[in-house]
């Protein structure tokens, strides 16, 4: 009896120990919420409209800029890619982008009856902000459906990816490389979809097969057909959709290619390798793409075509067409870009840029785990025996590669910059967000809690840079110029001056291209162009603005009967140098100074050593004082009656108006421009003599008729003393 207590006992002893051990080794429920993504998406939203940083001139001069001329008739500068005979971007990104313009412009017109002011230069600024905003709203709708698929906590996966200053910052302007990551999230989400759902039809129809070939009886046999044939279809489900965003994405950049080839590749190979289908089905599956593809490449090729000139609606209708007739841009971006001598304009880089700083600039410590993961797997595939070997086919691998061949891809163009591996973020996140976030703080080791914090850190930091400091001044400078343009004495024309800054985006100042006006009398007339702006290069001296100045206020008052107002635009860093050289005949006035700009073309001198300490300024307001000077002024040159026009002129290298084009011209190019101009100049000498024999016409006419009244008049008495009275 004690005997079988004692078993009793251990027995009771030992389930209660396995029931513990159970409730001690079953995973801990984490309750999966939104609520940090919707403030994330609120903090999106907030920081579009409210971001004064400058990232790239691409931001502005490849999007809206271009659309603000086409759209608003607001006077703009076009970049060099679409001037030149074989222009390299397409109208489509353009065109997407600015979309709001296009609504802004029939809003306008129904506000004036209000009197209420829509085109304001920040509106121009932020709405198209709002409209990349929302928009990228797409790319976290596909990260969340792709964890969902993966098994992954989806609301955990699109937290990580909305604090990414990516998303915060990048993803709110107008960069193409933006619109990039959106498409190729679509992609992502299409073609992960796809594998998940076709693999689990594949086995399902494998199974089918092989009850089918056990059957027995008929009816078997027939229940087991009528099952297949309700299976859903998966060969052609997404082509129209892949065919679509891939054409469009290589129109908007021809980068696309490197970061959709992997996707695409194991979107056509689905149970092909594995043999779970027939290879046939790889060449149907490339032909289903072919509709999508040459639609939208006929659209985009035509838009682009009918844009730039090259075509028009009739000769397209009577087919009166050439090789030349039709423009391809991405061609003509790959053209360009093979070319080392034009890469070398923009700036030679080394390979490995990509991989040791554009990464960890971009993704902070989520590139370097994507870095350790993408050697760990390439450890394991070598090194492990056939049956350890990781999965080549797999949702996992596929975006692993998804990650690493666009970067080692993009990595043999010499000409490299963060931006251009915007969607790697994608395949990062949902490989690594468990890594990232952060779910009990008591239970986690000490690196998880170093990750956490490294990511967050680092994100908030490139906020604050990226976001509003770096060249954060340009645009409010623009802001202020305008209201200076406002305030103007009547019958004066402005230049203004930009130096050692970005392109300044001109089009916030609202000069229209044509302004027409009437007289009392009903008559139209063109309003001469009294607002000039000018950009004086990224890095000038300061005896160089002198002249700059100098030559534009001579050719101001030389070929016009107005007053010239000049204001320079430039860093605070340069303003005393500025003052101390100033010639004597000139004065400065500083008008304002922008606060908040941080520029490492020409960055303030913080240390100490030179400066003069004063019983009412010590250390710590010459340091205040310095700090300052991460600002630009906006100043006044005003100059003597006694001035003189400088004899040597200023190269056309050195001043350049910003509504002209900046790019050099070959040789052909140059003639034809002769051409042009001396064709334009014998036409207007055709047109001045023309309205010259018609106005001698006209007054040899009005001076008959005068003759006839007169002689009128004259008979008309006669036969009045004629009359009886």
């Amino acid at each position: 009896m004690e005997c079988r207590k004692r078993s009793k006992s251990r027995a009771s002893a030992y389930e209660g120990f396995k029931s513990a051990e159970r409730r001690a080794l079953k995973p801990v429920k984490i309750s999966d919420s939104s609520i940090f993504w919707w403030m994330l998406a609120a903090a999106r939203l907030y920081l579009a409209s409210v971001q004064t940083g400058y990232i790239h001139p691409d931001e502005f001069h490849q999007s809206v800029q271009v659309m603000a001329r086409d759209v608003l008739n607001i006077d703009a500068q076009k970049p060099w890619e679409f001037h030149t005979s074989t222009p390299i971007r397409s109208v489509a990104f353009s065109a997407i982008v600015s979309l709001p313009y296009l609504l802004i412009r029939y809003v306008t017109v129904v506000a004036s009856y209000f009197e209420f002011e829509i085109l304001t230069p920040r509106i121009l600024l932020v709405a198209p902000r709002i409209y990349m905003t929302l928009l990228s709203f797409v790319a976290d709708f596909c990260v969340y459906r792709i964890a969902k698929m993966c098994y992954i906590r989806p609301w955990q996966c699109v937290e990580v990816f909305a604090s990414s200053y990516i998303m915060l910052v990048y993803a709110t302007r107008t960069f193409s490389n933006s619109l990039e990551l959106i498409l190729i999230a679509i992609l992502y989400w299409r073609v992960c979809e796809s594998m998940v759902e076709s693999g689990k039809v594949m086995r399902q129809e494998n199974i089918l097969k092989d009850l089918y070939e056990t059957a027995d009886s008929m009816q078997e046999k027939v229940k087991l057909t009528r099952m297949k044939t309700k299976l859903p279809p998966y060969n052609f489900k997404d082509s129209a959709i892949i065919s679509t965003v891939v054409t469009l994405g290589v129109f908007i950049r021809p980068t696309f290619l490197a970061f959709s080839f992997v996707p695409v590749a194991y979107w056509l190979q689905r149970g092909v390798v594995t043999k779970e289908v027939d290879f046939s089905y790889f060449h149907l599956r490339c032909m289903s793409l072919l509709p999508g593809v040459v639609i939208v490449f006929l659209t985009c090729m035509l838009a682009d075509s009918f844009y730039y000139g090259s075509l028009t609606f009739t000769e397209l209708v009577f087919w009166n067409v050439t090789s030349n007739s039709f423009t391809v841009t991405p061609i003509n971006f790959l053209m360009y870009n093979i070319k080392q001598e034009n890469l070398a304009t923009h700036g030679l880089h080394p390979q490995y840029l990509h991989l040791v700083v554009n990464l960890p600039i971009l993704h902070g410590v989520l590139g370097v785990l994507g870095l350790w993961s993408v050697s760990k797997y390439a450890a394991n595939l070598c090194l492990n025996k056939i049956s350890k070997k990781p999965k080549v086919y797999s949702v996992a691998t596929m975006l692993l590669l998804s990650f690493i061949f666009p970067v080692l891809a993009l990595s043999l163009i010499p000409h490299q910059e963060p931006r251009f591996l915007l969607p790697t973020l994608i395949p990062l996140v949902i490989l690594h967000a468990d890594d990232i976030f952060l779910y009990s703080p008591s239970r986690r080791r000490l690196t998880k809690h170093f990750i956490f914090a490294m990511w967050h850190v680092w994100n908030i930091f490139c906020v604050i840079v990226f976001g509003f400091l770096h060249q954060g001044g340009v645009t409010k400078t623009m802001f202020k110029v305008h209201e200076h343009i406002l305030e103007r004495p009547a019958h004066t024309n402005m230049h203004i001056v930009f130096s050692n800054m970005y392109t300044p985006p001109t089009f916030l100042l609202l000069r229209r291209v044509n302004v027409i006006a009437k007289t009392e009398e009903g008559r139209k007339y063109r309003i001469p162009k009294s607002v000039f702006t000018y950009n004086a290069g990224g890095s000038r001296s300061v005896n160089d603005l002198h002249e700059i100045a100098a030559e534009v206020y001579g050719e101001a008052i030389t070929n016009s009967t107005n007053e010239a107002d000049v204001l320079l635009c430039l860093p605070a860093s340069l303003t005393q140098e500025l003052f101390r050289s100033k010639p004597e005949n000139v004065s400065l006035i500083r008008l304002q100074r922008v606060r908040g700009h941080l520029t490492l073309e020409d960055p303030p001198d913080l240390s100490l050593k030179d400066a003069n300490f004063t019983r009412s300024c010590g250390q710590l307001c010459q340091f205040l004082d310095r700090l300052d000077q991460f600002s630009i002024d906006i100043i006044r040159m005003k100059f003597n009656s006694d001035f003189m026009k400088p004899k040597n002129r200023v190269s056309k290298d050195l001043i350049m108006d910003v509504d002209t084009p900046t790019f050099p011209l070959d040789e052909e190019e140059m003639c034809k421009e002769e051409e042009e101009e001396e064709e334009e100049e014998e036409v207007g000498k055709l047109v001045e003599e023309e309205e010259a024999g018609k106005i001698e016409e006209e007054e040899a006419a009005a001076a008959e008729e005068d003759e006839a009244e007169f002689q009128e008049f004259e008979e008309f008495d006669e036969e009045e003393d004629e009359w009886p009275l």
